[in-house]
């Protein structure tokens, strides 16, 4: 429920009240939550790691940096990897789609998400596992150089965040 007197919507300060006790910066303003960017996400994702050591070892050193994650794929893997840990560690699935996200689009689900990020890092579950993993599957899927032609997706172009979701591309 949104605290009386303001006009933020009531996901925009459960995802506040979820992730202020967890970090400090970056400043969970309501305006970057209502269509957050891709350096605010990275940013509470980096936090919520520190401060909480989850999801250790998800990320290599480049994808540490947001300076260093400037396409449109590599912001989807990383988002895709984050989504997979939380996903696992919760045993349940998140309506959260990562081309969305980084097209500003669909806030209400990235809160939900957030929010999702904040319980997972305090749920006690075992995310060592979740990115153990996260990894697995993903060096899985980059060793199948064959796979969208063995899927019949010629000219669809093989992406991290496709796992699991080829239902739903042209046969």
């Amino acid at each position: 429920m949104a605290e009386e007197g303001s006009d933020d919507p009531e996901w925009v300060v459960a995802t506040q009240q979820g992730l202020g006790s967890l970090i400090k910066r970056p400043k969970l303003t309501a305006p970057l939550l209502m269509k957050p960017p891709f350096r605010f996400l990275h940013d509470i994702v980096s936090e919520v790691m520190k401060s909480c050591g989850f999801a250790d070892g998800l990320y290599d050193e480049n994808e540490q940096q947001s300076s260093k994650i400037k396409d449109k794929e590599s912001k989807l893997a990383y988002l895709a990897k984050i989504q997979s840990v939380v996903e696992l560690t919760l045993g349940t699935s998140i309506d959260m789609r990562p081309a969305k996200v980084v097209a500003g689009m669909e806030p209400e689900k990235t809160n939900q998400f957030l929010q999702a990020l904040a319980q997972a890092a305090t749920s006690g579950g075992d995310h060592a596992a979740a990115v153990q993993l996260t990894l697995a599957k993903l060096s899985v899927m980059l060793s199948e150089e064959a796979v969208p032609q063995e899927a019949g997706l010629r000219g669809v172009r093989w992406h991290p965040a496709l796992q699991g979701h080829t239902e739903l591309l042209p046969s």
